[in-house]
């Protein structure tokens, strides 16, 4: 029926930027990736010092300390190629959904323990074999684990549960690194995943899993009352209980919509999914 799924889409919401370049907002994720850019200008140009910020137990106990939290942002293009360009792209696209979630401040603090803590415990443990660990992929896998167990119905592309792929992912490394009897990478992994649902769940994230423990002093994430500036005036608007909520859940679903129709036009969504974007659009608007 013509015009059946006739809307207008909502404008996307700014993101909580530490300051603004242009029309983006710098995002503690924007910065990581922009840093993991730049460190592939720095391979081209003097790949000997970029390899000091790459990551091996035995470097790090050798005094090079700066290597537990500097080898996400090492993105050296040996034997990886156009690989580096979509773990970045991957890391933008995941560390988004849960940065949107938590705030910029905690979102740092959760990639500052999430780099550090994991490559301490390696640090220690002392392997015979040693693996240089670098580049943001470990950590994304890690969001993206985080992000599939909060959001257990959400769908990827080829609508394929996130779920699905988070365990792919994580299952692949796995046996890759079980069959090489690489032990230290498979810690390092495993580690960074497991600091990454602990600090989720302090965030306020995964509050159905009860397996993962909870801190003493940690709260779940509410909804605060916010001011904002009238747009047309100079007036302060108090929002409050008054206003619809809107789930996260939703918005982060209405965003996945959005990338497939930014990526493959409207006609790349099924029926169902255009009728759920029409409803999640004015769900949002507050219609």
């Amino acid at each position: 029926m013509p015009g059946r799924y006739q809307f207008s889409l909502p404008e996307r919401r700014q993101r909580d930027g530490w300051f603004r370049i242009g029309t983006v907002d710098v995002t503690t994720t924007a910065l990581m990736v922009g840093l993991g850019i730049l460190s592939i200008f720095w391979y081209a140009i003097d790949k000997v010092t970029l390899g000091k910020l790459v990551f091996t137990g035995v470097w790090v106990r050798s005094g090079d300390i700066w290597r537990l939290a500097t080898w996400p942002i090492a993105n050296p293009l040996d034997q990886q190629g156009l690989w580096v360009v979509l773990t970045l792209a991957f890391f933008w696209f995941v560390g988004h959904r849960i940065e949107d979630q938590i705030g910029r401040t905690r979102f740092t603090w959760l990639m500052l323990a999430m780099t550090v803590l994991p490559s301490a415990l390696v640090t220690l443990i002392q392997f015979d074999v040693q693996y240089a660990a670098y580049g943001l992929g470990v950590l994304g896998i890690a969001l993206l684990v985080v992000f599939a167990l909060d959001n257990p119905s959400a769908m990827f592309f080829f609508g394929i549960p996130a779920w699905v792929i988070a365990a792919i992912y994580v299952g692949i490394d796995a046996l890759r690194y079980l069959g090489d009897r690489a032990y230290e990478p498979l810690v390092l992994e495993l580690g960074v995943i497991a600091v990454a649902l602990v600090g989720a769940r302090q965030c306020g994230l995964l509050s159905h899993l009860q397996a993962i423990p909870k801190f003493a002093g940690n709260r779940a994430r509410t909804a605060k009352p916010a001011r904002r500036k009238g747009k047309n005036s100079g007036q302060t608007v108090i929002t409050g209980p008054w206003e619809v909520a809107h789930s996260p859940a939703d918005q982060l679903e209405l965003d996945l919509l959005l990338d497939k129709i930014s990526a493959a036009g409207i006609d790349s969504l099924s029926k169902t999914e255009k009728a759920r974007l029409n409803e999640l659009s004015k769900k949002l608007r507050g219609r």
